[in-house]
C-alpha cells in the first residue's frame, strides 16, 4: 500500500493490479473525513511482471524487474479513472530509468525524486531522479546516477519496514529487549535530503527517537504457512496454514529452477480449505509459532526426488510458498544434492528475528525451524539472492544438463545412512551453518572414498546445535559471539581445501584460470583467460568467497586451478580460489569457492562445461 500527499492511496495486489482510493481530509486534528468518489477502483493491470514497487508520492510509483532494472510510472488523473491521459507516457507504460541495480535489497521513496537504496550489508544510499518524466539522458540523476552513502545498520531483518516524507525517514525496527512489545517505529530526519550531493548528508541533531510500538513486521499475514524441512516419498507432509481470507488454494510444485524461467511442475493439484487465523504461541521466536495442521500433502511413493514447494493463494492473486524436499525412499541416483536450509534459516527475517537481529541479551541464540519463511524466493526478487533462489539456479544448471540427482537438507545428515550410497554429494549456493553431526558425517563419506562437489561460499564456517525435539537451532557461544568453526580449531580448510575470506567481500570479479586442469577439458579456456563475467549475482566471483589461506595455512595437497580475478591496485587479493582437494581412497573436494558461482552458471557455457566435467569426473 502506498500513498501520496493528498490522500490517494494505491493497493498493489499479487495479480499486478493497483487499486485507487482517496481519503478526504476534513479535519487534520482527529483525521475526520470521507472516501472520495471512485474509491476502490483498478487503474492499472500491468505490474505483474515486476518483482516489487515502491513509490507513491504524486502518484509517481517505481517498479523493479527479475533483472533488477528500474521502471518509472505517474498516475495523472488523481480520480480514480483510467482512460486516455490518466497516465504519463500514455496507458501506464513504464519508462527505464536504471539497469542492473539488483545489489539493492529494496528502496523506498521520498518526494521529489529521492530514493533511498537499501544496499546489501545494511548501508543506506541516496539517490535522486531529477528528470521526473521518465527519461534517463544525460542530467537525469544527481550525482551522475552514482549512489552517495547516507547511513549503516538499516539490515533487512532488524530495520523492517522503512518510508518517507519531505526528508522525515520512519524505519520499523525490531525490540532489542525481547520482554517488551514489538515492534518500534522510529523516527529521523534529514535536514537536506534533495541536496545530499551538493552538501553532503546532515541528519536532524536527536536523530533518531522511538514514536510508536506495535507496527507489523510481517507483510505475509494474511496468508503464510510452514512444514517439515524433509519428507521421503510414500510419506505424509502436514502443513500449518494461517490466513485472514475465508477461504485459500494449496497445491505442490516441484521446482527445478526459478518459476519465471519456467521451473516448476504441479505434483498436486490445487484444493480449496477454508481460512483460519491462527494466533502466535507465547515464545514463539525461540520455540516456534506451533500452528495447527490446516492439511495434509499425501506425497505419492511415486514423486521424484527434489525441491519442492507449497503454493498457497488467495483472493487478489496472493501467494506465498512452503519450502520443502522430498527425500527418496531409496538412493536412486549417483548424485545427492544437499540444500542447506540452515542458511536460509539463519537469515529467515520472518517475524524480524533471526540469527543477526540485535538482541540485548548475552549467550547462545535460539532461532526455531518451526515457522514459515519470509525469504523463499522462488521467483525472482530483483535482487541479488543466494537463498533459495540462488540455489534454484543451480537446479536449472541441473535440469538443462540431465544431471540426474536425489534431493535432501541440512538435518537430514543427522542420520546419514543414506550418504555412503552416493557417489557425489554436491553442496549448494550457501551452505554456511554446520552441526557437529553434519560435519562427522561428511568427513566419514569423504575418507572413505567420497567425493564432494562444493558450487557455492562461506560454507561449513560457523558450528551450531539442533535440537530435534524442540526444532530450534542454537547460534553463537556461551558469550554471544559467532561460533566459528575454525576458532575450535577445526577450519573448513580441512574439509573443504578453502575457508572464508573477508577480504573481498561485496567484489564482484570473473575468474581467471591459473593453470591447466582436467576439469577444464573441451571448456576452451586456457591459462590466463577470464570466464564467469557476469550472472544473476553479478560476476562469478564475489560476495563471500573463499581462499586457501581463508582460515590460516591451506590444507596439504589442495591444488588451486583458477581464482578471481585481482582487484585492481591489490595484487595479493585473488577473491575466490577455485580449487581440488584430495582426500583418502580416491576421494576428493572440488571447491568453486564463492557465493556467485551458481548464479553464473547459465550465462557462461565455458563455466558450464567444467562443473559437469566435475560431476562426470565424480560419478565415474
Amino acid at each position: 500500500m502506498l500513498a501520496s500527499q493528498d490522500g490517494q492511496i494505491f493497493g498493489f495486489c499479487g495479480d499486478g493490479t493497483i487499486w485507487w482510493h482517496k481519503w478526504v481530509l476534513t479535519d487534520a486534528a482527529t483525521g475526520a473525513g470521507y472516501w472520495a468518489p471512485g474509491t476502490n477502483n483498478i487503474i492499472h493491470r500491468g505490474f505483474g511482471q515486476y518483482s516489487y514497487v515502491f513509490g507513491g508520492w504524486d502518484g509517481i510509483f517505481y517498479a523493479v524487474d527479475a533483472r533488477g532494472d528500474m521502471y518509472w510510472f505517474r498516475y495523472l488523473a488523481g480520480d480514480g479513472t483510467n482512460g486516455p491521459g490518466a497516465w504519463a507516457n500514455g496507458g501506464g507504460v513504464g519508462q527505464k530509468i536504471a539497469s542492473e541495480q539488483r545489489d539493492y535489497d529494496g528502496y523506498f521513496a521520498d518526494q521529489q525524486g529521492v530514493i533511498y537504496g537499501l544496499r546489501h550489508g545494511a548501508v543506506l544510499h541516496w539517490f535522486r531522479y531529477l528528470a521526473g518524466d521518465g527519461s534517463n539522458g544525460p542530467g537525469a540523476w544527481a550525482n551522475n546516477g552514482k549512489a552517495i552513502h547516507i547511513g549503516t545498520g538499516f539490515d533487512w531483518g532488524s530495520c523492517v519496514e522503512r518510508f518517507a516524507e519531505n526528508g522525515v525517514v520512519y524505519c520499523v525496527w525490531v525490540n532489542k529487549d525481547h520482554t517488551q512489545p514489538d515492534h518500534e517505529l522510529r523516527w529521523y530526519k534529514l535536514n537536506n535530503h534533495t541536496t545530499i550531493d551538493r552538501s553532503g548528508v546532515v541528519w536532524s541533531e536527536g536523530t533518531v527517537k522511538l514514536v510508536g510500538t506495535g507496527f507489523t513486521v510481517t507483510r505475509a499475514a494474511n496468508l503464510q504457512g510452514y512444514a517439515n524441512w524433509s519428507v521421503a516419498a510414500g510419506e505424509q507432509l502436514p502443513v500449518k496454514a494461517s490466513t485472514t481470507f475465508d477461504s485459500y488454494r494449496a497445491s505442490v510444485l516441484r521446482l527445478t529452477g526459478p518459476v519465471e524461467q519456467g521451473g516448476a511442475r504441479e505434483v498436486w493439484a490445487p484444493r480449496t480449505f477454508t481460512g483460519r487465523r491462527q494466533l502466535l504461541q507465547q515464545g514463539y521466536r525461540a520455540n516456534g509459532v506451533n500452528w495447527q495442521t490446516d492439511f495434509t500433502v499425501p506425497v505419492g511413493a511415486d514423486w521424484e526426488s527434489g525441491f519442492h514447494v507449497v503454493k498457497l493463494e488467495g483472493a487478489y492473486g496472493m501467494r506465498q510458498y512452503v519450502p520443502f524436499v522430498v527425500k527418496p525412499h531409496q538412493p536412486t541416483h549417483k548424485v545427492a544434492l544437499l540444500l542447506p536450509y540452515l542458511t536460509h534459516n539463519a537469515y529467515n527475517h520472518w517475524g524480524g528475528h533471526f540469527q543477526y537481529t540485535w538482541d540485548e541479551r548475552a549467550g547462545r541464540r535460539q532461532i526455531t525451524t518451526r515457522r514459515p519463511f519470509a525469504n523463499a524466493y522462488v521467483e525472482a526478487p530483483g535482487f541479488v539472492d543466494v537463498r533459495f533462489h540462488g540455489d534454484l539456479l543451480l537446479l536449472k544448471w541441473f535440469s538443462d544438463n540431465n544431471v540426474a540427482y536425489d534431493c535432501y537438507q541440512d538435518l537430514d545428515l543427522h542420520n546419514p545412512s543414506w550418504l555412503a550410497q552416493y557417489k557425489v554429494l554436491v553442496l549448494a549456493t550457501h551452505p554456511e551453518y554446520w552441526t557437529p553431526e553434519m560435519r562427522t558425517a561428511v568427513e566419514t563419506y569423504l575418507a572413505n572414498g567420497g567425493r564432494v562437489v562444493y558450487t557455492g561460499g562461506n560454507g561449513m564456517y560457523e558450528r551450531v546445535d539442533y535440537n530435534v525435539t524442540c526444532g530450534f537451532v542454537l547460534h553463537r557461544n556461551d558469550r554471544g559471539e559467532r561460533w566459528l568453526w575454525r576458532d575450535q580449531g577445526r577450519p573448513e580448510s580441512q574439509v573443504l581445501g578453502v575457508a572464508y575470506d573477508g577480504s573481498s567481500y561485496m567484489e564482484f570479479r570473473p575468474y581467471v584460470v591459473a593453470a591447466d586442469h582436467p576439469f577444464l577439458e573441451s571448456t576452451g579456456l586456457e591459462v590466463g583467460d577470464r570466464f564467469g563475467e557476469t550472472g544473476y549475482n553479478f560476476a562469478a566471483s564475489g560476495w563471500e568467497v573463499d581462499s586457501r589461506a581463508g582460515a590460516g595455512p591451506s590444507a596439504p595437497g589442495v591444488v588451486r586451478f583458477a581464482h578471481g580475478e585481482r582487484k585492481d591496485g591489490e595484487p595479493d587479493l585473488y577473491g575466490a580460489e577455485m580449487c581440488v582437494l584430495p582426500k583418502p581412497n580416491g576421494g576428493w573436494v572440488f571447491s568453486a569457492s564463492s557465493l556467485c558461482f551458481n548464479g553464473a552458471l547459465a550465462h557462461d557455457a565455458r563455466m558450464s562445461r567444467m562443473l559437469l566435467n566435475v560431476v562426470n569426473a565424480a560419478v565415474s
